[in-house]
């Protein structure tokens, strides 16, 4: 019988930004007041248990107390590309929504045994510069069929080296940011995804004024109609589903205001929040909160 305790995905781990040039969002996010890891190209096994080869993409991460957020793009057209123009053809923005577990073998298991199509644990590894050198950053990574979940690219990961990831030397960030806090995704029919979704994780939903919210042992994940998101969030979505906005927490507000506005970013005040539109982002909009 499979353990309750390994097979549970509870964690908003990360959100990865898919990125049309790599190099120039990163600069982007430098002006948002983010502090990104070194560019990191990844590899991977292209099928469950099979070789790690190079990729032809890539990524910097912004590392925060509390979770991350990745930039990802394809510098290398030549190699495996991850399928990101297939998601950049949709929208330039966040794809990839990825949740943590303890054993990605669990999981797998048990979202098998749902129905779900999970085929396996697939491995990822990239190269890191660390302060002691060189060293290979692995995961094991829990996918489902896009066409079971279309919100994303929606994983599970299981990080095997995670001090590798979160380095004191990148986690302090100019614009205060400590956590990831929250996903906003746009769906036309959040009361079915949300079903889904209960399945996934293994917890019921809360439904308060037409959203549908998971709190997860870390973070939330927030599911939306576009007449929500643009009524609750100005934002207007370009299609559905679409993972729309990024709630980070940061250490002062008010000092967070102060670094946009030096660095002429343009937002706006929403009660105790404050929101950098998805065209300062690379389509990813953001609402930073205390």
């Amino acid at each position: 019988m499979t353990d309750k305790k390994t097979d549970t995905i509870d964690v908003l781990d990360h959100a990865a930004v898919m990125v049309n040039d790599l190099h120039l969002s990163a600069s982007v996010y430098e002006r948002l007041g983010f502090c990104l890891t070194p560019l990191s190209q990844h590899s991977g096994a292209l099928t469950p248990g099979g070789d790690v080869v190079q990729w032809g993409c890539a990524n910097r991460c912004i590392m925060l107390q509390q979770g991350y957020l990745e930039l990802m793009g394809v510098i290398d057209p030549n190699l495996y590309d991850n399928k990101i123009p297939e998601f950049l053809a949709r929208y330039e923005g966040i794809h990839i929504l990825a949740f943590g577990c303890t054993d990605g073998a669990s999981v797998a298991k048990r979202l098998a045994a749902e129905g779900f199509g999970a085929n396996g644990v697939h491995g990822l590894a990239r190269s890191l510069d660390t302060p002691e050198g060189d060293r290979t950053a692995e995961f094991n990574l829990v996918r489902l069929p896009p066409e079971e979940m279309p919100e994303g690219r929606v994983l599970a990961i299981e990080h095997l080296t995670p001090d590798y990831l979160w380095q004191d030397r990148y986690m302090t960030h100019p614009n205060g940011a400590i956590a990831l806090e929250e996903l906003i995704v746009c769906v036309d029919d959040p009361a079915t995804v949300a079903s889904r979704y209960e399945c996934y994780f293994g917890i019921p939903a809360h439904h308060e004024r037409n959203l549908w919210r998971f709190t997860l042992r870390q973070g939330q994940f927030v599911l939306a109609t576009a007449e929500t998101l643009r009524r609750k969030f100005s934002i207007e979505a370009p299609t559905t589903p679409y993972a729309a906005a990024l709630k980070i927490r940061t250490l002062s507000l008010n000092n967070t205001k102060e670094f946009l506005t030096k660095n002429s970013v343009p937002y706006t005040s929403t009660g105790h929040a404050i929101q950098v539109p998805a065209a300062e982002a690379a389509g990813a909009t953001f609402i930073f909160t205390e």
